[in-house]
């Protein structure tokens, strides 16, 4: 029986495929870096407290109450960062109904979990012309966007946009009033830290075929905006 011939991949196959592993790859050290940086030293943190209120349960009575509320607040904190987390990994809604809910309940978690209010605007026919893959990629570009709005720029505003103004584009923004960086420095120090946030942002957006923009300047709030073509001929 002749052996059925291998479908032959195209450079621009081959090219996407490349981009996939490596955000995968980078995703991975993320993913790592969050872990020690946070679910992993708290629960440290538990540790050492649960030792001191153990101690001062027969030295200091009195102070072991404190301790015990201390320990509780640390137990809550913990959890709300890994509720956050699992749900940033596996947001079960993006599979079942799409990029709207998941957006929606994204911006819900972050109001319930660390007050973070974002005003979000969606076009209806700007999420119909984006395909399975292009609403996946934009979830996750939205998720480490407003992640970090959260934990690096103290910002007091956040808006989140997704609209079309044009037939053949769709435009993704995502806003901030808070410190403000420098994107290039922020890149590199980032890539020697094992922090690859802005790299894996670039991957996706040109997974996306997209543009990436960012403005942001020490004190002047960012501003991410990312440019997808869309048309009849979505896969």
């Amino acid at each position: 029986m002749p052996h059925k011939a291998r479908p032959v991949q195209t450079a621009s196959e081959d090219e996407e495929n490349r981009r996939r592993l490596r955000i995968e790859e980078l995703g991975r050290i993320q993913l790592a870096r969050r872990l020690h940086d946070g679910p992993i030293q708290a629960v440290a943190a538990l540790a050492l407290r649960a030792h001191l209120v153990k101690r001062k349960l027969v030295s200091e009575p009195r102070d072991a109450g404190k301790e015990v509320q201390e320990l509780e607040a640390l137990a809550r904190r913990t959890t709300q960062d890994l509720r956050y987390l699992q749900f940033m990994l596996v947001p079960h809604s993006l599979e079942s109904s799409g990029l709207p809910e998941a957006l929606q309940d994204l911006v819900r978690y972050l109001d319930d979990l660390y007050g973070l209010t974002v005003h979000l605007t969606l076009d209806t026919l700007a999420t119909e012309a984006l395909n399975i893959s292009q609403q996946h990629l934009l979830f996750h570009i939205a998720a480490d966007a407003l992640d970090n709005a959260r934990t690096h720029s103290q910002a007091s505003g956040v808006s989140l946009k997704l609209n079309r103004p044009e037939t053949g584009v769709v435009i993704f923004e995502v806003e901030d009033d808070g410190l403000g960086f420098d994107p290039k420095a922020t890149e590199t120090a980032g890539e020697q830290a094992s922090k690859f946030g802005l790299a894996i942002l670039r991957e996706r957006v040109q997974l996306l075929n997209g543009e990436l923009h960012i403005r942001s300047a020490a004190g002047s709030g960012s501003l991410l905006r990312v440019t997808i073509p869309v048309g009849p001929d979505r896969r």
